[in-house]
Order: structure tokens, then C-alpha cells, then sequence
């Protein structure tokens, strides 16, 4: 009988490298960020030779390369292939900047040239609209390879939180999405404030950054503790509106998106932040009540 026992395969740690709790296969690992690395090195380079570079895409293209380096480790909390991100990143990644780029014109004045639809190189990408973009793909992708979407988003959910946070790190090199006037000499100084075209402005970009960078981590949590299918979605709605309504009142008014006189972002977070809520309701609801009844028939 010893001798027919399978052998279960040997798991060889030294090819697993640790990061933010979790195990990942060090070949890819390594190559996402060894180029993500080798690309802002690369883009420093060209800004130093007097290249105008817009860093608000640049860090939102490096921030899908770290969020592909986590993906595969969390797609295990969800039972899903870690090769599927590899497959979902080519829909959602396109979608996203076509998305972050129609929503901008839309609430900014439109383009008169197709040359002006297209130069995102000149900045010009709204996240709400890259979100909804990637949404898009995203559900392409699931619906094409037939993996259950409200699983995906649990997971692309603390991805997309991270992502967010080097957007905005871009914000600040790209002296963008700041806040409004600092008047107050005490507070005129990083990174309390930032220092734009002659003013001191609040650094709301660099709040939203160490706020998304935390979410990350919250909802991560959310997604290694517990089964719920659809809270760590539900989770990241809630927080991400919650973080963009609240800094979109200190957020300088160049700089923000309009319908009419009140600020588009404020609507899109407050419908997130409703949804969200309603959604974590519901969830919990429905898993109590499944509990319950599950306790009822082992009784």
C-alpha cells in the first residue's frame, strides 16, 4: 500500500518572494517590476533631456504593471486562474484609457480636432471615467472566458485602490488635481501644500494618494477574511467615494470637472458611496440569513 501512495509535489520556496502578506512566483514577479522600474527610470531620463512627459499617465500605466505583479496571489482568495489577469489586463488596460479620456471631453468642453481626442500624452485622463472604462473590458473578458465577474472585481478592487494611489503620485509631479489656495505661511509647505504655477495650493493629490494606498491594504484584508462574494466590491465603493467627496470640497475649482455649477466627481462618488452601502447591506443580510438556515438543518 506504500508503495502505490502518489508523492505530492515539493513546493520549492526559494522561487516565492513575500510581499504585502502574500507569496508570488518570483520569475514574474520580478519582470513586472523590474520593467516597471526600468520604465520610470527611463521616462526620468527623458524629463531631465527636456521632454515633456504628462507623469499622470505615466504612474497610472505603472500602477496597472504593480497591480498585474499583485493580481495572481489574490486571484487565490477567489478561486480564480492567477493566469486570468494576464488575459483581462489587455481588455481592461485600452478600455480604461479610452474611457478616462471620453469622460474628460465630455466634461470638459469636448475636442476640436481628432488630434485633441487623442493626445493623452498632453494629460487630460479622468479616473471616474477610467473606471468605468475598465469596468467595460472587464466584463468582456469574464463574459468571453467565462469567469464569474463579481469575483474579478473582488479582486481587481484593492488593484485598482493601488493603482489610484501611483496615479496620483503622478498628480503631483504633474502639478495637477491640487487643491485650493493656502494662504497661511505656516501651512505653505509639502505636504500640506504644494507650490503651482506661483501659488501654494493644498495637496490634495497627495491626500488622495496615502488614502488610496491605505485602502489597499483595508480591502485586501476585507478580501483574505472573508468569503462574501461581492464585499470587497461593495467595500471599495464605499471608500473610494467617501475619499473623493470629501477631498473634492478642498479641490481647486480649475481643476475640477463641472455639470453646471456642482462638480461631477461629488455626484459619481456620492452614487458610489450609496450603492456601496446598499450593496454591503444586502450582502451581509443574505449571508446571515444563509447562516442561520444552515445552522437550522445541521440542528
Amino acid at each position: 500500500m506504500e508503495k502505490n501512495k502518489k508523492k505530492l509535489p515539493v513546493i520549492d520556496d526559494t522561487k516565492k518572494v513575500r510581499f504585502f502578506g502574500f507569496q508570488y512566483d518570483l520569475k514574474p514577479f520580478c519582470i513586472i517590476m523590474g520593467c516597471a522600474l526600468a520604465a520610470l527610470l527611463l521616462l526620468v531620463a527623458l524629463t531631465l533631456f527636456g521632454v515633456d512627459i504628462s507623469w499622470y499617465g505615466v504612474l497610472f500605466g505603472m500602477g496597472f504593471l504593480v497591480a498585474l505583479a499583485l493580481s495572481s496571489q489574490l486571484c487565490r482568495e477567489r478561486g480564480i486562474d492567477k493566469e486570468f489577469p494576464f488575459s483581462l489586463v489587455w481588455w481592461v488596460f485600452p478600455c480604461s484609457i479610452i474611457g478616462a479620456r471620453v469622460y474628460f471631453l465630455i466634461f470638459n468642453g469636448g475636442a476640436e480636432t481628432f488630434m485633441d481626442v487623442i493626445a493623452i500624452w498632453k494629460g487630460g485622463l479622468a479616473i471616474y471615467g477610467g473606471i468605468i472604462g475598465g469596468l467595460i473590458g472587464l466584463i468582456i473578458c469574464c463574459l468571453i472566458h467565462k469567469v464569474n465577474i463579481i469575483k474579478t472585481t473582488d479582486i481587481v478592487a484593492p488593484l485598482l485602490a493601488i493603482g489610484q494611489g501611483f496615479g496620483r503620485i503622478g498628480c503631483i509631479f504633474g502639478h495637477c488635481c491640487y487643491g485650493i489656495k493656502v494662504t497661511s505661511k505656516s501651512l505653505q509647505w509639502f505636504p500640506i501644500s504644494l507650490f503651482v504655477d506661483g501659488d501654494w495650493h493644498l495637496a490634495t493629490n497627495f491626500y488622495e494618494s496615502v488614502f488610496d494606498f491605505a485602502l489597499f491594504f483595508v480591502l485586501t484584508i476585507i478580501l483574505r477574511k472573508t468569503k462574501i462574494t461581492g464585499l470587497p466590491t461593495c467595500a471599495y465603493l464605499v471608500g473610494y467615494g467617501l475619499i473623493r467627496f470629501i477631498l473634492e470640497t478642498f479641490r481647486d475649482h480649475d481643476q475640477t470637472l463641472f455639470i453646471g455649477s456642482y462638480p461631477v466627481s461629488k455626484l459619481v462618488s456620492l452614487l458610489c458611496v450609496l450603492t456601496g452601502t446598499i450593496g454591503i447591506c444586502v450582502l451581509l443580510l443574505v449571508h446571515n440569513r444563509k447562516t442561520k438556515l444552515e445552522n437550522a438543518d445541521v440542528q
